[in-house]
């Protein structure tokens, strides 16, 4: 059954509730883990994901190229997507991910966050936000502030942003 964007029913539903979340926590931030490349996989299937990804502007998102694992049913499945074609989509889905994190990190310019700190140096300290799993996702820079430990919690505003960290001070 294909809906109003000629999506599946699914993936209409997922972002039916991706926009009832946001309007109950703004502030919740929302993760998720795709595979690109899985047997049978067409082109039109992949920009159909990509469509997903860019409306559901997801916060922090994983992103694996299919490979065969012992013993899966999926080993047999027909059509296996060639590996350049698994690279290239695996790059395409990075890239646009990417260009999302940018944005959703930039909307919080001007912010007041709660920081856990993670380490701290002569340059200032890092840390992250409850957005934020250790040595997984990006990292907020307190640049010139020295005086913390790590374990520390502390607010601070947002004063910048890139791809995938902040600075707050």
């Amino acid at each position: 059954v294909l809906q109003r964007m000629k999506r599946p029913a699914a993936a209409e539903k997922s972002l039916d509730r991706i926009r009832a979340w946001r309007e109950i926590c703004p502030d919740i931030t929302l993760r998720s883990t795709f595979i690109v490349g899985f047997p049978g996989e067409t082109e039109a299937e992949f920009q159909e994901l990509l469509d997903f990804l860019r409306e559901a502007r997801l916060d922090r998102v994983g992103c694996f190229q299919y490979s065969p694992v012992a013993g899966a049913k999926a080993n047999d499945l027909p059509d296996p997507v060639p590996e350049d074609i698994k690279q290239a989509r695996w790059e395409r889905f990075m890239a646009v991910q990417q260009e999302i994190s940018a944005q959703r990190l930039h909307e919080k310019v001007g912010r007041r966050i709660e920081i856990l700190v993670d380490s701290v140096d002569d340059e200032g300290a890092i840390g992250r936000s409850a957005a934020d799993a250790p040595e997984i996702d990006g990292r907020v820079y307190l640049d010139g502030v020295t005086d913390l430990t790590p374990g520390d919690f502390v607010e601070a505003e947002v004063t910048g942003s890139d791809d995938y960290d902040l600075w707050a001070g």
